[in-house]
């Protein structure tokens, strides 16, 4: 059994793992991560389960099989039933015991994300691009409605952060999730979308304002500024804005957001290592700390691929971030990647991200012939 999955590729075995390892609860919303240690699931996170809307439907566009399909509207069905808020934002994060849950992120807590909110909202309206289902899109629409009437500030940028309880915006600069910032531009996804599918303009002047405001957190070199306090650059929210930009150049034929998508992929490439690459570059010392994640490794890997990047770095990306794919003992974990080494979890995300940067790996013809990948994860 195991010598059978272990010839199996990297792509379907972690196709596999998304279908039979339990990271999607039977009622659809998707866990966060499986702890090998402790053999138990994390929460689950809406953020990630409109991620795995996405991941469903590119699944069933590879091998077009049913389930994906089904594990997709699955996924959406729960994001609605259950973490859709009154006011249009999608909660965060579902815990076993919320008692014991940060309620900066619980459910009870009741802080709505931009971000989680504009993922959950691009499941959304690829999903009622595949069914033609109403429920869907208008479950789309509501995010949207709350991103650009609630969220959005005069700049153009969106606030990270909405108390629903308190009625209040919540921004701070401790971090890179909690302040405005260019990776919100990956949330304007699902506004472009939307404003294709219902011609509604503000949708698109949203997505439009929230892009002309990344712009000015890009320096010279191509670098997204991920934390405004000390001007330092965390790769994962860097990609997001490349993944954003991109998406926004292609769909609006705009060169000046194409161009600032590859700047920004290009400078990760220069500071490619013998590790692959790391998560944080200080700007004060120009050095990264010592830490790999996959889902970076696959973020930049999934760009460099798009852009057409040098071969041999792309070739030595793609080595370093298999050697987080999980091939142990755990045969119903088989195939999901790894967070990173020193956190012995299977990451639903990062498993989602390696998937879809591998895939188009092996066939680049996912890739439209003006750099669009239609079902960007």
């Amino acid at each position: 059994m195991l010598g059978a999955k272990i010839n199996i590729s990297p792509v379907e075995s972690a196709s596999g793992w998304m279908l039979n390892s339990g990271i999607q609860s039977e009622q659809g919303g998707v866990h966060s991560w499986f702890d090998l240690n402790s053999k138990e699931y994390a929460y689950i996170y809406s953020e990630i389960t409109g991620y795995a809307i996405t991941t469903f439907l590119f699944l069933h566009k590879i091998y077009k099989q049913d389930i994906y399909l089904n594990r997709s509207i699955s996924a959406a069905e729960w994001l609605i039933a259950n973490a859709l808020s009154p006011c249009g934002g999608v909660k965060t994060r579902l815990f076993d015991d919320d008692n014991l849950a940060d309620k900066n992120y619980s459910f009870s807590g009741e802080n709505i994300f931009s971000f989680d909110t504009g993922m959950a909202l691009y499941g959304m309206v690829c999903l009622y691009k595949t069914t033609a289902e109403l429920k869907y899109l208008d479950a789309a629409r509501k995010m949207a409605n709350f991103l650009v009437d609630r969220m959005q500030n005069r700049d153009g940028s969106f606030a990270p952060v909405y108390s629903a309880g308190d009625n209040k915006i919540v921004q701070s600069f401790d971090k890179w999730s909690n302040q405005p910032g260019a990776f919100l531009t990956k949330a304007c996804m699902g506004l472009i979308e939307l404003f294709r599918l219902t011609k509604e303009d503000k949708f698109k002047k949203s997505a439009l304002a929230q892009a002309e405001f990344a712009l000015n957190m890009q320096d010279s070199s191509g670098r997204f500024i991920t934390n405004q306090a000390d001007n330092t650059t965390h790769l994962h929210p860097h990609s997001y804005s490349g993944e954003g930009f991109l998406y926004l150049g292609v769909l609006l034929k705009n060169d000046k957001y194409i161009d600032a998508a590859r700047k920004s992929v290009e400078w990760s490439y220069e500071h490619l290592s013998e590790k692959g690459i790391n998560e944080v570059f200080n700007s004060k010392t120009q050095s990264f700390n010592d830490f790999q994640r996959t889902d970076i490794l696959a973020q930049v890997l999934r760009l460099g691929l798009i852009f057409s990047l040098s071969k041999n770095k792309i070739d030595s990306l793609r080595e370093h971030l298999l050697r987080f794919q999980y091939r142990g003992d755990n045969l119903k974990q088989f195939g999901g990647f790894l967070y990173s080494k020193k956190d012995q979890h299977i990451n639903s995300w990062c498993t989602m991200f390696s998937l879809q940067a591998l895939a188009i790996y092996e066939d680049n013809r996912l890739i439209g012939k003006n750099k669009e990948l239609e079902l960007l994860i």
